[in-house]
C-alpha cells in the first residue's frame, strides 16, 4: 500500500493543506481550480439538507384550554414527526412548551382552589363572628 498523496495547496493561514489529493489532481476538492463550479454547487446545496421541516405558518393556531387539548397536540405532533412532516427539533420544542402549559394549567387550578378555600373560610368566619 502506498502513502496517500496530500493536496499541494496552502490554507488561508499559510499552513499546508492535509487533505488527500483527488485521484486525477494534485489538489483536494476544496483547492482544485478545476472544481470551482462543483464546489460552489455543493456549497449552495449544503444548507438545504439541514433546514428544519416546519408546518405552514398559514395553518390554524393551536388552542390549549385543557389537558385534553395538550394530549391531542402531542399526539398530532408525534404523528407528524413519524411521517417526516416536521423536524424532531420542532417536536421537542412543542413537547417542552406543552409541559410548560400543563404546569401553568396546574398552577392556575391550584390558585383557583386556594381562592375558593379562602373565600369559604372568610364566609365561615363571618358566620361564626356574626357579621
Amino acid at each position: 500500500m502506498g502513502t496517500k498523496r496530500l493536496c499541494k495547496a496552502s490554507k488561508s493561514d499559510g499552513s499546508k493543506c492535509e487533505v488527500a489529493a483527488l485521484a486525477d489532481s494534485e489538489f483536494c476538492f476544496f483547492h482544485d481550480p478545476s472544481k470551482t463550479t462543483d464546489r460552489k454547487a455543493a456549497q449552495s446545496l449544503g444548507g438545504h439538507g439541514n433546514r428544519m421541516k416546519t408546518l405552514d405558518p398559514r395553518g390554524p393556531d393551536v388552542k390549549i384550554q385543557n389537558s385534553a387539548d395538550i394530549i391531542a397536540l402531542l399526539s398530532e405532533t408525534i404523528n407528524q414527526v413519524l411521517k417526516g412532516v416536521i423536524d424532531p427539533r420542532v417536536a421537542n420544542a412543542v413537547g417542552y412548551l406543552a409541559n410548560i402549559a400543563i404546569k401553568a394549567q396546574e398552577q392556575n387550578e391550584l390558585e383557583m382552589r386556594i381562592r375558593n378555600l379562602e373565600a369559604n373560610l372568610e364566609n365561615r368566619m363571618a358566620l361564626v363572628s356574626g357579621r
